[in-house]
Formats: C-alpha cells, sequence, structure tokens
C-alpha cells in the first residue's frame, strides 16, 4: 500500500506538484518516471497530459472549493456563539470562572 496520498495535500501544493510534473515531462522525462517519484497512480499524470493540451499550465491550477457561501460574518458567528453558550450556562446555572 503507498505510504503518500495526494489527498493528503492542500490544494496549492498539489496545483504546484502538477505544474512541475508536466514540466519534468516536457523537459523530456518520462512520464512513468515523474509519477513513480511523486508516488501517484499511473493515470493521474495523462489526465495532466491531457488537461495541459487542452488549457495550458492554467488548466492545471487549483479550482476554488464549491459550497455556499457563509451568510454571517465572522463577528456574527462570534456573537451568535457567545449568546448561545451564554443562555446555556444561565439554563443550566453555569458561572464563568473568567
Amino acid at each position: 500500500m503507498r505510504q503518500t496520498d495526494g489527498r493528503n495535500l492542500d490544494h496549492k501544493t498539489l496545483e504546484a506538484l502538477r505544474i512541475r510534473a508536466v514540466q519534468r515531462v516536457m523537459e523530456g522525462e518520462s512520464p512513468e518516471v515523474v509519477i513513480k517519484a511523486l508516488g501517484m497512480s499511473r493515470a493521474r499524470i495523462y489526465e495532466w497530459l491531457a488537461l495541459h493540451r487542452e488549457g495550458g499550465f492554467d488548466a492545471l491550477k487549483a479550482k476554488p472549493i464549491p459550497g455556499r457561501p457563509s451568510k454571517l460574518s465572522g463577528l456574527q458567528i462570534r456573537v451568535c456563539h457567545s449568546t448561545f453558550i451564554t443562555s446555556i450556562n444561565e439554563s443550566l446555572c453555569v458561572t464563568s470562572s473568567t
């Protein structure tokens, strides 16, 4: 079983890894040698090369993580959390030690 896994890396690191791997192949290195050195699946390098052929290095860049944007600001979240904790403590008759 593999020790390294691309899922354990952050998006910016993976982006740099993809770009560098494609550059190495373009410089004449074998795709199998490059991807084996990275410890990833053999098919992955060919996916990256296809992406590069279609859209250049921009196609290898990290995509924004999808998801619904927060409706509350950081300050609003902290106020809600503080209010919630305070009301729970009051209902349980717990006093704060701070």
